[in-house]
């Protein structure tokens, strides 16, 4: 059965991810080491402009991968979203903010709705792995978000105002200011969701109302002609609620108040020094804190009390560090080019600074070097090398081999293959309790999750299409779960799992004309990453369609973004009867705005629909193995979740 599959997957690639072909797509700037054709690079890369981001109506990241290909969604009720790309086990993609790491991916508190949209220049999606030049945990994707800086277009004030019907509210007010050498920007931003009694609010597949608040400062100087020096703060203060069920017979319920305040101090300088080489030096320090308390509440009164127990509470503070110095050499006219450099990460406990004598702190330093090499005109070869070390589990060498061949200025294959790994979080290393009272029992020889992993796409390109059919498998060993202790039922502890695989075809076309932009995307995955907790398998299928129609005579936007995700599997029962318990679930996601514009887009207004189709979730069913070909929908439970539905916003920009 396995071996058919492989088979399947290796001769019938569906697809991959694509870019549009706008000038603001031509390149692309990896993690901000340097500006490369999408179409040369080996990478399978798709970029989400300016205008798109605009257009699809997003205020965070994560209204726009949640109808991303690849982004299978999970919410966690405290630590918010989390996206497991092709499948695989959450925290294996990274974020980056201007090439820095968004927090760490030394802990497990990276949620994407805390990331606004309202000054990114473009977003850069890399659907390979790039551990090489990023470190642990870029497995599946590298996420890289681009912000207007001094040497982009001249900034103007601008203030925007968006609803939804029921129950959500955003603004964002945004002042710059650029001169010939310097550059200034202030944005702020609020984001109030009141919840829907009873019901979903849509995409949170929970019901939390919460008030989120940014603030950012950036200045950025232009030293000499050709480089950056910025330094920038941003703030974030976000409450949310879970409201409980009334207890029986009684008048008082279960209250839960989670509170986050997140302060990050970053500073880069980036630039050219030379006619051929780049530097890039970037800093970053940060101060993540959480509180997690219980409410008891008298639901006549509406009075709270708080209830003191520390097994039902919780407070986190993490500080982290992050630093990194690269040198390029980019000259057109050598085939031999290259980039060097080292990062220095730390993340430690604030809160329990040292517990048990041993301080709560983890540290990571590596040299990392990738060279390209043109042996002839249509080859570029790749190389990738990284020596990391950890002071607290065994760190493994990366490595990667890629290659771009051009056959003819229309059709190019890309092929790779990488060495990645993941990192045990913060807590797998130090955790000492759970809040439901579990204890935990250290595994003291953690050491990296190895992943080996194969890509390989066609790259097609013409006038007025490009389409992009490829094929993908990952090998993940030594990974780290939590089990049962069988010596002490009430005792967690972390043991090395054997091997997980995913193997799985993607396409992307793109179809672009002067009043119409098509995008079609569609992901076949089959994976037994869930086989040791399921003895099963796991697959996933997506079909994601994206057209923008445009009327510039009448200055009128039309996008419609739909996503339909199936996921399935199964598992054992009753190892002597055979029996087997089918899972499936399915999500149907859709959206439609329309723009208008007044005076050149000095006034836009714009209104549609968020989750026109209802999410549908068919949990699960159970199938014997005397199974008579027709489905017993019995224990098929069905939710009918009702999304925000009329969408409204005003942007006015002087």
């Amino acid at each position: 059965m396995i071996r058919c599959l492989y088979i399947l997957f290796f001769l019938m690639p569906l697809c991959v991810l694509s870019q549009i072909s706008t000038t603001n797509s031509e390149s692309i700037e990896t993690g901000q080491f340097k500006k490369v054709k999408h179409y040369e690079l080996a990478d399978v890369t798709r970029v989400i402009n300016e205008n798109e981001i605009k257009l699809r109506g997003a205020n965070n990241l994560k209204d726009l991968l949640i109808m991303e290909t690849g982004a299978i969604f999970k919410y966690d009720k405290i630590k918010g979203w989390n996206f497991l790309w092709h499948g695989s086990a959450k925290n294996n993609i990274m974020v980056l903010i201007d090439g820095l790491p968004f927090r760490t991916y030394f802990f497990d508190e990276n949620d994407p709705q805390q990331i606004p949209l309202d000054n990114v220049l473009r977003i850069e999606i890399i659907e390979n792995p790039q551990g090489v030049a990023y470190g642990s945990n870029a497995i599946t994707c590298v996420i890289n978000l681009i912000f207007k800086t001094a040497q982009h277009k001249v900034y103007k004030p601008s203030l925007k105002l968006q609803g939804y019907y029921p129950g959500s509210f955003y603004s964002n007010v945004s002042i710059g200011r650029k001169t010939t050498e310097n550059f200034f920007r202030y944005s702020g931003s609020i984001d109030a969701f009141s919840g829907i009694n009873g019901t979903d609010s849509g995409r949170v597949l929970h019901w939390l109302p919460y008030t989120r608040v940014n603030n950012q400062l950036v200045f950025s100087h232009k030293v000499l002609q050709y480089m950056d020096a910025t330094v920038g703060f941003n703030n974030l203060i976000e409450q949310k609620t879970q409201l409980g069920y009334p207890l029986p017979a009684s008048f008082t319920a279960y209250d839960r108040e989670i509170k986050y305040n997140v302060n990050t101090v970053f500073a880069s300088l980036k630039g050219r020094l030379t006619r051929y080489y780049n530097l890039q030096a970037d800093m970053q320090f940060f101060k993540y804190r959480r509180f997690n308390t219980l409410y008891l509440k008298d639901i006549v009164t509406s009075t709270q009390t708080e209830v003191n127990d520390t097994s039902l509470n919780d407070t986190i503070k993490y500080s982290g560090f992050f630093s990194r110095i690269v040198l390029s050499k980019n000259n057109k006219n050598n085939d031999f080019n290259y980039l060097a450099g080292f990062d220095v990460t730390t993340v430690a406990d604030s809160y329990n600074p040292i517990v048990n004598k041993v301080y709560q702190k983890n540290s990571n330093t590596a040299l990392f070097a990738i060279a390209s090499y043109k042996p002839i005109n249509r080859l570029i070869l790749y190389f990738g090398l990284r020596l990391p070390y950890n002071t607290k589990f065994k760190s493994k060498p990366l490595l990667d081999l890629k290659l771009n061949l051009k056959f003819n200025e229309n059709f190019r294959l890309k092929a790779m293959i990488a060495r990645s790994s993941k990192s045990p979080d913060f807590d797998q290393i130090f955790a000492t309790y759970l809040t439901n009272g579990f204890s935990i029992k250290r595994n003291l020889n953690l050491m990296e999750e190895d992943i080996i992993s194969y890509h390989y796409s066609f790259f097609i390109k013409t006038k007025y299409f490009t389409a992009e059919p490829g094929f993908f498998s990952y090998n993940f060993k030594n990974g780290i779960e939590l089990l049962t202790d069988p010596y002490n039922p009430g005792r967690l502890v972390y043991r090395n799992v054997s091997e997980k695989k995913i193997i799985g075809s993607r396409l992307n076309f793109m179809l672009q004309s002067k009043y119409a932009d098509v995008n079609l995307r569609i992901i076949y995955t089959g994976n037994n990453h869930l086989a040791n907790l399921y003895n099963g398998m796991f697959f996933f299928q997506e079909t994601y369609i994206n057209v923008i129609f445009k009327i510039p005579l009448y200055n009128l936007n039309f996008c419609y973004t739909g996503k339909s995700i199936s996921k399935y599997g199964y598992m054992a029962i009753d190892n002597q009867k055979g029996d087997l318990a089918h899972f499936i679930g399915k999500y149907y996601l859709a959206d439609a705005v329309f723009e208008k514009s007044f005076n050149k887009k000095t006034i836009s207004l714009k209104a549609g629909f968020r989750n026109i189709f209802n999410v549908k979730n068919i949990n699960a069913y159970s199938q014997p193995i005397e199974y008579t070909g027709k489905e017993d929908k019995t224990n098929y439970i069905i939710a009918m979740l009702p999304g925000r539905t009329v969408f409204f916003e005003l942007n006015i920009n002087l």
